[in-house]
């Protein structure tokens, strides 16, 4: 008896050849030809799936597929890059701003909606674990390449954290870079650490010992024993500049201007009250007091100078402060002070002495920190201008007529307050004479002024001779092809040297003269004070 046949429909026919065919009303397509095929025959079925045309379909079709991957593979890739570099970019920005990014949780219902990818921006933890430690790593690569192998200018500033431990902020200076390199935490702060933990970084950046020139800190005894012990022996080219205090300040003044910081700069409060107070009583654009900051310079010269313009409006202010609050000690202290006619009186004119005769400190200070221009050059001459100025003032019976009247107007004697502004200056005077002449870096403030043109152009003869610089170490045994510059740069008298900025007139010397012009640029931006914070 004969096998029964097996029935074919379309869709059995169709299943054959998976994803080569499809159904439509009952009639066979072929995917890649787009045409239909008769079914019921397995040969005729065969027959297209062997010819040409659809051997050539499929492979063009298969192309075209690995090319859809491809591109979807590369959006997707895009993409995320995208995704990476906006979030990396935003770490740079609040930590430029100095931002903390816990605060990036309160805008990204703002992120989402207006800045494109806005909504992939995650929370504060995850930019810490995740995206941080790449940013910094790019940053600190960015940093070993700035100094690699440069004569930087090393400051190093020993502080403390909200925790107490001893923090340790290592900057490099070098033309006009100043970065922040390395913030250790050390469990003992001396000498012998902070010695260890300069050379280690030195290393880490590539940099002999051999090539660094001024070491800047704070004038404590284990900072100068570090200087003297660990690195002047490993850098014996090593200049060491701790930080000094030359101006005088009157007791009851400074007293009196803490206590008022004190009770503004813990109460928000209370300094919207005093601005609301000041529009009360006829000041229309109130400015907000400007409570100085010890590493500031002038910032307490600024200080003072507003409480002169404001103290007027202090006595009635603070008693209203006082009688709100009986139980404030610091309060209790101004009120009393203010409400007293002598001390009142004696402050009232030491703020206007310092505004009057303190502004010669103020330019000089307001110079030494500048950190966007090339100041090393000048720093000789405003140190012989300013010792000039306060010289004069010492032994002088004159101090205005202003200042005198404001004296009989509150009925103090004279005579008696000539004789301690005179005192003032002399502290001042002898502070300079005994620090000054024997600065580590005096010699070098003077050798670095031939790196100003006009200094060369409007001296004498002597000025040019290139052995009376030794202080610049290239110059105590120069080659012959420095000496030659340096006739060269010695023999240019014609030029127009009112406009330029120092900076610009040594690049654009560098291709008369390379050698010369590259020393000038390394020199004048040596920085000068300490407190970059």
């Amino acid at each position: 008896m004969s096998k029964k046949r097996k029935s074919v429909s379309v869709y059995t026919r169709s299943k054959e050849y998976e994803d080569t065919f499809r159904v439509d009303d009952n009639i066979l397509f072929c995917n890649y030809c787009n045409i239909s095929v008769e079914w019921k025959y397995k040969s005729v079925v065969d027959g297209h799936c062997s010819s040409q045309k659809h051997t050539l379909n499929v492979k063009k079709y298969e192309e075209n597929q690995n090319k859809t991957q491809q591109l979807t593979l590369n959006s997707t890739q895009i993409a995320s890059n995208s995704k990476k570099q906006l979030i990396e970019d935003l770490i740079e920005a609040f930590a430029t701003a100095d931002i903390p990014l816990e605060k990036v949780n309160s805008l990204l219902p703002f992120f989402k909606k207006h800045v494109k990818n806005g909504g992939s921006i995650p929370q504060a933890p995850t930019l810490r674990q995740v995206y941080l430690p790449n940013v910094f790593d790019k940053h600190y690569q960015c940093l070993k390449l700035l100094f690699d192998s440069k004569p930087v200018a090393i400051i190093m500033d020993e502080t403390t954290d909200d925790c107490a431990r001893s923090v340790v902020n290592t900057l490099f200076c070098y033309h006009n870079e100043t970065k922040l390199v390395s913030v250790d935490f050390l469990e003992r702060v001396n000498n012998t650490t902070m010695g260890q933990l300069l050379t280690t970084i030195l290393t880490h950046f590539n940099i002999s010992f051999n090539l660094p020139r001024l070491f800047l800190s704070d004038s404590a005894a284990y900072m100068k024993k570090c200087y003297r012990d660990v690195l002047l022996p490993l850098m014996p080219q090593l200049i060491h500049v701790d930080t000094w205090r030359t101006l005088p300040q009157f007791r009851i003044l400074k007293e009196f201007l803490d206590k008022v910081k004190e009770v503004f700069v813990n109460s928000p409060a209370r300094r919207g009250r005093y601005v609301a107070y000041l529009k009360m009583h006829g000041i229309s654009s109130p400015c907000k007091i400007p409570l100085y900051n010890k590493t500031r310079w002038n910032s307490w010269f600024q200080m003072v100078m507003y409480t002169k313009e404001h103290i007027v409006f202090w006595p009635s202010f603070f008693q209203e402060e006082f009688n709100n609050d009986k139980r404030h000690r610091t309060l209790e202290a101004i009120n009393t002070c203010l409400q007293n006619a002598q001390e009142l009186g004696l402050i009232t004119i030491y703020i206007n002495f310092i505004s009057s005769y303190a502004k010669e400190f103020i330019q000089d200070l307001d110079f030494f920190q500048q950190l966007k221009k090339p100041i090393f050059p000048f720093a000789e001459l405003r140190l012989q201008q300013l010792t000039a100025y306060i010289e004069t003032y010492r032994n002088s019976t004159e101090f205005g007529s202003v200042l005198e009247n404001l004296i009989i107007q509150l009925r103090f004697d004279v005579n008696e307050l000539y004789t301690i502004f005179q005192a003032a200056f002399a502290v001042a005077y002898e502070k300079f004479a005994a620090h000054i002449p024997n600065h580590p870096c005096r010699q070098l403030f003077h050798a670095c002024q031939v790196f100003d043109p006009k200094f060369i152009r409007n001296g004498d003869a002597l000025r040019k001779n290139i052995r009376l610089y030794n202080a610049i170490k290239e110059f105590v045994n120069p080659s012959d092809e420095l000496l030659r510059e340096w006739g060269i740069y010695c023999g240019l008298d014609n030029e127009f040297l009112c406009e330029i900025e120092l900076d610009q007139y040594w690049v654009n010397k560098a291709t008369q003269l390379p050698i010369l012009s590259n020393i000038a640029l390394d020199y004048i931006w040596l920085p000068i004070k300490y407190d970059v914070f």
